[in-house]
């Protein structure tokens, strides 16, 4: 694995301790996109990548598992982020569903790593005996949080504007997401299979689950 250089490092001016906080989260999710897994996030690993000494991690964390969770809760303001941008400046609702679903499933295709990471800390970190998510964590079990609310309220505004035969939000978000992430997931992993056009794929699965009109 590549790493930063290990020789001296110049250290930050007074007050910019966010910015090596920055660095170090980088860091790990540099070592993250390449070794796909959470335990090659040490202290040492990310120390070396960002070319400071171990103990100067302390400061901002207390060892790799909040390193890993700093590294999860910006990647699913990223996700958001890129779902909002695919969006931006399309006006029928039915189109902006389209274009944020694929913009998820793009995301988890060209992150495989970090998308991974998405559900193996939901799983473990999220479970009912980790009680209320901390501040500054998603709670992903939460419907009206994070981009799963911003799938809900694409169909919501779907069926308003009669664009989706739908009758339920829910049901129905949490159908299309499962399709969503099942073709990340098994497209994504290397699977063999003949795989169809992506493009068609995403739009057939999207409209079939969404129950989208063709625009008139």
């Amino acid at each position: 694995m590549s790493t930063a250089a290990t020789g001296s490092r110049r250290r930050n001016p007074r007050g910019a301790g966010q910015a090596l906080r920055g660095e170090i989260v980088a860091a790990a999710r540099a070592i993250l996109v390449e070794e796909g897994y959470e335990s090659a996030v040490t202290l040492r690993g990310v120390a070396r990548h960002v070319g400071i000494a171990p103990q100067s991690i302390y400061p901002h964390f207390h060892g790799p598992e909040e390193i890993v969770q700093a590294v999860t809760v910006e990647t699913f303001a990223e996700l958001g982020r890129f779902i909002t941008a695919a969006k931006e400046g399309i006006e029928s609702p039915r189109d902006r569903l389209l274009a944020g679903c694929r913009a998820y499933i793009a995301f988890g295709l060209n992150n495989p790593n970090l998308y991974g990471l998405l559900f193996r800390r939901n799983r473990l970190l999220r479970g009912e005996e980790a009680g209320p998510a901390a501040a500054g964590e998603p709670d992903t079990r939460n419907p009206d949080a994070g981009p799963f609310a911003a799938l809900m309220d694409g169909i919501r505004q779907c069926i308003a504007d009669g664009s989706s035969g739908a009758t339920s939000v829910l049901s129905t978000a949490v159908q299309l997401w499962t399709a969503m992430h099942g073709l990340v997931v098994l497209r994504g992993g290397g699977y063999q299979f003949p795989w169809p056009d992506l493009s068609e794929t995403e739009t057939e699965l999207i409209s079939s689950i969404a129950k989208l009109r063709d625009p008139a």
